[in-house]
């Protein structure tokens, strides 16, 4: 049997009208050298029945027998691929026609990148797109708008900005893997919970560069009441980003990508850049208005960070952050992704 160049990973539970403009996207792509693994978490046979209304050579559909949880759902899907390399769709998100034509083009250009990402539109339940309003008032037109131009990034610089100042690529539906990477590294860390799309390409950027593309390939599909959406709103992740930070702060690999003093200077930032994130949690609670929220994101900094001079610096990060979440509402010069 020929191996497929791409195999496109839908981990799926219980929307199958989403699962079917899902799988129209991956059906319209220009490169047509792709496999389609569907594993299915849903407690009835709905999604079941579509696909198999579908009859399409490309998909191969695994239903499990009971629900193993969204994460494991999501590694099953990986394990059961074989293409050279791996693309996440997440049920209720698109790709573009050329999603998988531009992310090839770049695997196969580098042979040691290991990571393609690109930033992700932003749609409603009905397609159309949105720009949802984040932590306390800032306005989201995109998703993971990392640079102003396309562009390779090498590893050191990628680990460096994962642990100090932004998570450069996340939600799996804007990313592709080099299969092989899998193979070297294992499968996603369960343990990094909630975090585990920050984790594995973390553990990515140990040994492949990754390249980024300024294009909006993909749309993740926003919905206020997701699981993801309340996730990050009520901060269940948080501990999981400080578990992430020690893992590769203790990680001997990490430490021998930076010189001794670039190496300090990030220890230093990576608990103020883990407990920034805790404080947008913060800032979520404020507009929500859920006192429990806040008060368990507050609680989550004071366990991790022990430093009184980054619990200092807080208010002041707050302050910054409301700034220029209100600066969003306006137009910016920044180059959008097209």
């Amino acid at each position: 049997m020929k191996t497929p160049l791409v195999s496109i990973c839908i981990p799926t539970y219980n929307r199958p009208e989403y699962l079917l403009k899902a799988l129209r996207s991956c059906f319209a792509q220009t490169l047509q050298d792709f496999e389609i693994i569907i594993t299915d978490n849903s407690p009835d046979d709905r999604s079941q029945k579509l696909v198999r209304s579908l009859s399409h050579r490309k998909i191969k559909y695994y239903r499990n027998s009971q629900n193993i949880g969204g994460l494991k759902n999501i590694e099953r899907a990986r394990r059961l691929a074989r293409g050279t390399y791996i693309k996440y769709l997440m049920d209720d998100d698109l790709l573009r026609a050329d999603c998988l034509e531009k992310m090839v083009a770049v695997m196969e250009q580098y042979p040691n990148v290991g990571v393609v990402m690109a930033p992700l539109g932003i749609i409603d339940d009905a397609d159309r797109p949105v720009q949802p309003v984040f932590y306390l008032v800032k306005k989201m037109r995109v998703l993971y708008n990392y640079r102003d131009e396309s562009g390779l990034i090498e590893k050191r610089i990628i680990m460096k900005d994962f642990l100090t100042s932004i998570y450069p690529c996340c939600v799996p539906t804007g990313v592709m893997f080099r299969a092989s990477g899998f193979k070297r590294f294992g499968g996603i860390d369960l343990k990094a919970k909630f975090a585990i799309d920050v984790e594995i390409c973390m553990r990515f950027a140990l040994a492949y560069d990754f390249y980024y593309i300024h294009e909006t390939l993909s749309q993740w599909r926003f919905n206020p009441t997701s699981d993801t959406v309340q996730l990050h709103n009520k901060g269940l992740d948080n501990d999981a980003f400080y578990v992430i930070t020690e893992k590769y702060l203790n990680n001997e690999k990490t430490q021998a990508m930076f010189a001794d003093k670039e190496w300090r200077a990030i220890q230093k930032a990576s608990f103020l850049f883990a407990s920034k994130r805790s404080l947008l949690t913060v800032l979520s609670g404020i507009r929500t208005a859920n006192a429990a929220t806040m008060i368990n994101a507050l609680k989550i900094i004071g366990k991790h960070d022990r430093s009184l001079l980054n619990k200092l610096k807080l208010p002041f990060i707050a302050f910054f952050e409301v700034v220029k979440g209100l600066t969003s509402w306006f137009p910016t010069k920044r180059r959008l992704p097209s």
